[in-house]
C-alpha cells in the first residue's frame, strides 16, 4: 500500500533510508562509511519527523504487512537553474533491497509522479549517482532522460561521486 507518511513513520523511514543506502551503494561508497550510517539513525529519525510535521516536502511510504519498506520524497524543484513554480522534484526514492524487482519502487514512483503532475508541475527532475546503473535503468524505464550538462560532484565517505539530473517534461 502507498500512502502519505505520518509522524509515526519517521523511525521506519530513517531505517529504510540508512539500510537502503547500505544496500544500493555497496559498490559505490566505502564499506566503512556505509556501516557508519547506522549511528546516524537518531538524527535521521529526527529529520524525518521534522520534515513530515512541517510538510517541507511530501513523503509517501510503501507499506507491507504494517511495515514501511520504501519511501519517496517530492516537492518543488530545489535547483537554482530551474524555476520552482513550473518544476517539481523527486528528492529521493528508496526501497529495501529485499523488495527490489517486486514493483514496490514502481508503485512509489507512479504515485509520486502523479502527485507532482496533479500539483501542476510541467517539468519533473531528480538527481542520481551517475554510476548507479540500476537506478538509471529504473528512471529511464519511466521515460526519464539525462539533462545534458547537468552533472555535479559531491563527496560521501571521502569519495568524490558524480550525480546527473534526469528530467521528465509534460
Amino acid at each position: 500500500m502507498i500512502r502519505d507518511a505520518m509522524l509515526k513513520d519517521a523511525k521506519h523511514i530513517a531505517h529504510v533510508h540508512v539500510r537502503s543506502w547500505q544496500q544500493a551503494y555497496v559498490d559505490l561508497m566505502p564499506a566503512v562509511f556505509l556501516a557508519s550510517l547506522t549511528t546516524s539513525l537518531p538524527q535521521k529519525e529526527a529529520h524525518w519527523a521534522r520534515s513530515i510535521e512541517s510538510k517541507q516536502a511530501d513523503t509517501l511510504v510503501a507499506e507491507m504487512d504494517g511495515t514501511v519498506i520504501g519511501w519517496l520524497s517530492l516537492g518543488p524543484c530545489r535547483d537554482a537553474d530551474t524555476p520552482e513554480t513550473t518544476a517539481g522534484e523527486v528528492m529521493a526514492i528508496y526501497v529495501l533491497a529485499d523488495y527490489w524487482g517486486h514493483g514496490i519502487g514502481a508503485q512509489l514512483w507512479q504515485a509520486g509522479f502523479q502527485r507532482l503532475v496533479d500539483q501542476g508541475y510541467k517539468r519533473i527532475s531528480l538527481w542520481v549517482l551517475a554510476a548507479n546503473q540500476r537506478a538509471i535503468r529504473f528512471y529511464t524505464s519511466f521515460g526519464g532522460t539525462e539533462d545534458p550538462g547537468s552533472r555535479r560532484t559531491l563527496v560521501r565517505g571521502g569519495v568524490t561521486l558524480e550525480e546527473v539530473r534526469y528530467v521528465w517534461t509534460r
